[in-house]
């Protein structure tokens, strides 16, 4: 068999009145209100072109089945934006606007090949795969210019910040490898699967960063400027041999400092290795109850080649990361009765700090003025006389333990009760630099632990009345309860800035993980007959709690995501000869609710970090098989 195809999709987002601040504490204890710095607010729009091909082929045997697939995908995202901008920041206090232009192209092309063989009278299986994966990013001359307001007129200089052309480009190569075998026993009389393989996949990446100030050098000229971006390309006022002897008052003299120059700490290559094996075996140790008991091994190494900002340290292959390590599994299933089973699992599993976390570079987003540093980048002055950050990333161990009974009944209805455990060793969280405003680090935190439990259920509706029989609701609510262990640094810088009447515990919500979710639907399958057969249609809510998502130090607060209540509607109707015709119809925050982050600080109201109106998102599809 074969399959080919194609998807082109061209979508715009307009975002009005988008608000991007940075606020901070006061240095007076005794002022719980929070110390405006930078505010921005304006509109921008992206528009997005994504274009995708697949195709593959199979081949299938007696005992074997092969598979070729390839997928190449192709994006473009143009982004453009006007803000009006107050600066309120140690001495550079000023009012004005900015332009952002930006265009982003991305493409990914994977091929896999894979087989599945029985043998032994099909009491083994083997099935394996093979993979490659190429993906590219390039950002060509993202643009940004901010202009000082003065007076009538505008002016740029240094309190305002020069204008900047970015060049990002960034490759990398995944090649990836897994082997499957599955043995069927019979132990004491009763079924048993035994399962064992490995898996191998190395990764490489190329990045680079090129960036240029816009430096004006001619203190002398006048008029202002008039405010459009596009003057300080102008052919008249670039710089010329002629401006050294004669100073043109009415040039800019416009030249370009590359901040490359003489090395450039944001470019790097990285590349790593993992290589795993498992063995696990599923069977019945008595009547109702089965298990799956499971052991993998994994040996992961990072490698880094590349420079900090400062030029002092320099990596060259060096080994960044190295762990070996042992993963068990644990889950047991007992059926009470026919409807009811009782769940328990453990397992061990990892989480390693990317090529990016796994860096020295620091990457500017021009459009918010936030900026990411790499995990291995140190600043000697960061956190002084505390306890500075050694830019020592390590992998983060989870633990975890479930437990969970189910209600199965028929028509797909179930409910459940469940309730969860999670240990975090060495957790990775984003947290703000203390020394350079407006940017994010991920950095190793105190240890965590986090405690949930869950409710779910899936409920025709016939058992108030028959004539809700094509009606279902379906329900899930969790609960949890996170904690972070405060290191000695974050505890010191957050007692050291507390406000008056704040107490400063030993522990603190856990990054990324909210208090609550909700998720409601009610949908509607169809009648057997007439128009209303083959409709499908539902109203679906959604909701979490707030959550940490930026972790505040020195006078730099925690910054929380807002609940955002999501109210959804999805509708097909299928149609046609044989049934081969669709319409669906989408409806995206029906609620008109924002995306919005804020600063939280002890005794103050929340400010924004981030407020994004985006509207409401209808989308009408059709699509036909032939």
């Amino acid at each position: 068999g074969y399959s080919i195809g194609g998807d082109y999709k061209n979508n715009t987002t307009f975002y009005k009145d988008a608000i991007f601040a940075r606020y901070g504490m006061f240095a007076e204890a005794d002022r719980t209100e929070l110390d405006l710095r930078e505010y921005q607010k304006g509109s921008y729009g992206e528009n997005s072109v994504l274009l995708s091909t697949f195709g593959g082929l199979s081949l299938k045997t007696k005992q074997s089945k092969y598979n070729l697939k390839a997928l190449h995908l192709q994006n473009g995202e143009s982004k453009a934006g006007v803000f009006d901008y107050l600066s309120n920041n140690q001495g550079a206090n000023f009012n004005g606007f900015q332009h952002n232009l930006e265009y982003s192209q991305k493409q990914l092309t994977n091929v896999l090949l894979s087989g599945k063989h029985n043998f032994d009278e099909r009491k083994l299986d083997v099935e394996w795969k093979v993979a490659g994966t190429m993906s590219v990013m390039n950002d060509p001359d993202v643009r940004f210019t901010r202009y000082q307001i003065k007076g009538l007129g505008y002016d740029i200089s240094s309190e305002s910040g020069f204008p900047q052309r970015i060049w990002r480009s960034m490759s990398e190569t995944n090649l990836s490898s897994v082997l499957h075998f599955t043995k069927k026993l019979t132990i004491k009389e009763r079924d048993a699967k035994f399962k064992y393989g490995g898996a191998f996949t190395y990764k490489d990446r190329d990045f680079l960063i090129q960036s240029f100030s816009i430096e004006l050098k001619n203190p002398n000229r006048a008029p202002l400027l008039t405010g459009d971006p596009n003057e300080i390309f102008s052919q008249n006022n670039l710089w010329t041999t002629n401006d050294i002897s004669n100073s043109n008052p009415n040039s800019l003299q416009t030249i370009y400092s590359p901040d490359f120059i003489p090395f450039n700490p944001n470019q790097f290559t990285a590349n790593s290795t993992y290589a795993a094996g498992y063995a696990s075996i599923e069977m019945e140790y008595f009547k109702n109850l089965k298990s799956v008991i499971g052991l993998r091994v994994e040996q992961f190494q990072q490698r880094y080649t590349g420079r900090d900002q400062a030029g002092a340290n320099i990596l060259n292959n060096q080994k960044v990361l190295d762990d070996f390590d042992f993963f068990p599994t644990l889950n047991l299933v007992y059926a009470v009765n026919d409807t009811q089973n009782i769940r328990f699992s453990y397992s061990k599993t990892i989480a390693r700090p990317s090529f990016k976390e796994m860096s020295f570079a620091q990457i500017l987003d021009p459009l918010t003025g936030r900026s990411f540093s790499g995990g291995m980048f140190r600043d000697a002055n960061d956190l002084a006389g505390i306890e500075y950050w050694n830019g020592r990333l390590v992998s983060s161990d989870i633990h975890n333990v479930d437990l969970r009974w189910e209600l199965f009944q028929n028509k797909g209805q179930i409910f459940s009760v469940s309730s969860f455990y999670k240990k975090f060793i060495n957790p990775i969280e984003i947290v703000q630099f203390a020394q350079k405003a407006n940017a994010f680090q991920p950095r190793n935190v105190g240890d965590g632990d986090l405690l949930g439990f869950e409710f779910e259920v899936r409920k025709n509706l016939s058992f108030l009345t028959t004539t809700l029989q094509k009606i279902s609701i379906n329900a899930n609510y969790t609960i949890t309860q996170s904690r972070i262990e405060l290191s000695k640094t974050e505890r010191d810088s957050r007692v050291e800035n507390a406000r008056e009447g704040q107490e400063i515990g030993k522990y603190r919500d856990m990054a990324g993980q909210s208090p609550y979710l909700i998720n409601v639907g009610l949908s509607y399958d169809g009648a057997e007959k007439g128009f209303l057969r083959k409709l499908q249609f539902g109203l679906y809510y959604n909701v979490q709690g707030p959550t940490l998502t930026f972790v505040g130090m020195v006078d730099r607060p925690d910054v929380y995501t807002v609940p955002f209540h999501s109210l959804n509607f999805n509708g097909t109707k299928v149609f046609g000869k044989n049934d081969n015709m669709t319409l669906a119809l989408k409806v995206s925050n029906l609620l008109l609710d924002k995306k919005e982050l804020v600063f939280d600080s002890f005794g103050s109201k929340d400010e924004y970090f981030t407020q994004l109106n985006i509207g409401i998102l209808t989308k009408l599809s059709f699509s036909m098989k032939f």
